[in-house]
């Protein structure tokens, strides 16, 4: 009996024991061929000078050496246009159908902690608000998100503050497998159940050592002393002031000056969720497509009468702003926005939200 039950325990205690994985770098082709062969697979591709995920064909495309994409990895779950209804228009009338919703697995490599928590906010809209979107939901179910931290030796860029909004430069949260480099190698820890047990399907990978182990931890300690700006924002504290400040045009007005109402920000950025639903029909046959919008295009509040609440840049700005730190933070509890600093280096003309937030906290 003592013997069985000792035993019990041992399967008990391995059953727990975290799943902790490495490969060299030399040999990132080969796990980047392993995760094609479990479904769909997102990574970063260089063009030129810019880095963004894509879906990879071309196992020599992935790169692991940047700092950051252009645009999100948001795509993947909330494509940038889609189809959810397709149509043949007749006589008597349209014969419609749905299109049919079935993300079949996929995996998304290198993704920055900032961008791995930005998921989890977009979870909280499409997921926790009452209706669930279930295009949406059967992606999210069916990914498996590998995260990436960012190297506690290099400079953050100057344009970035997720660490004022609480994510760290080594942040697992929102990953199912969380990867770090280790000079010549990729460590790769077990988040979640879902990516534990990718890990597990991976022949390709080697056990790592309690050596490793002791990296990746000193690693995520490191990183958290990261700092990317200094001040601190308190998400009820910053909703206030910015209820406060709404009226004071002449101080929206002088932030926002220089703003050619262009949208890039909300396109780059990894949390707008702003959509349109539109009929495209061409020879009978159509489509009812959703696909992003922005809050910060002209038309974006036009109503059917021709008035517009939001006519002018400044209170187009000021409500990106406000639903971003303070209307999300009413609704569901966090601010809607994690520092990656997207928005900024994509501005043509320089705004940095950031600065606009320190302003308000600053009334």
């Amino acid at each position: 009996m003592i013997g069985s039950k000792g035993s019990l325990n041992a399967d008990h205690c391995e059953k727990e024991k975290v799943v902790f994985k490495k490969i060299t770098l030399e040999k990132l082709g080969d796990l980047v061929s392993a995760l094609k062969e479990k479904g769909p697979l997102y990574a970063p591709v260089r063009d030129g000078k810019a880095v963004n995920f894509q879906k990879i064909t071309k196992t020599a495309d992935v790169t692991l050496d940047f700092y950051n994409t252009v645009f999100s990895p948001k795509f993947v779950f909330f494509p940038q246009t889609e189809d959810l209804i397709r149509y043949t228009l007749q006589k008597e009338g349209a014969q419609a159908e749905p299109v049919p919703i079935a993300a079949s697995p996929s995996v998304i490599l290198g993704v920055r902690p900032c961008d791995a928590k930005s998921f989890e906010i977009m979870d909280r809209h499409f997921l926790g608000a009452g209706i669930i979107d279930p295009y949406w939901k059967n992606r999210r179910d069916n990914t498996v998100v590998i995260g990436y931290a960012f190297d506690p030796a290099a400079p953050p860029d100057p344009a970035d503050f997720y660490n004022t909004v609480g994510i760290h430069a080594a942040d697992t949260e929102g990953s199912d497998v969380f990867m770090v480099r280790k000079d010549g190698e990729l460590l790769l820890k077990g988040i979640t159940k879902k990516g534990e047990s990718l890990l597990k399907g991976l022949a390709v990978l080697d056990a790592a050592s309690a050596q490793d182990e002791a990296f990746f931890d000193e690693t995520i300690r490191k990183d958290r002393g990261v700092k990317t700006r200094f001040t601190e924002i308190t998400d009820t504290a910053i909703a206030a002031k910015l209820v406060g400040s709404f009226e004071k045009q002449e101080i929206w007005e002088e932030m926002t000056a220089s703003c050619i109402g262009c949208g890039t920000c909300t396109f780059v950025c990894p949390t707008c969720y702003c959509f349109d639903i539109n009929d495209e029909t061409l020879f009978r046959k159509g489509a009812r497509k959703r696909f992003w919008d922005a809050c910060m295009f002209t038309d974006f509040t036009l109503e059917a009468s021709g008035h517009n609440p939001r006519p002018r840049i400044f209170q187009r700005y000021r409500q990106k702003v406000c639903h971003k730190y303070s209307y999300h933070v009413t609704k569901y509890g966090c601010i809607s926005c994690v520092g990656c600093g997207r928005c900024t280096r994509s501005c043509p003309v320089n705004i940095d939200i950031f600065s606009i937030v320190e302003k308000v906290a600053n009334l």
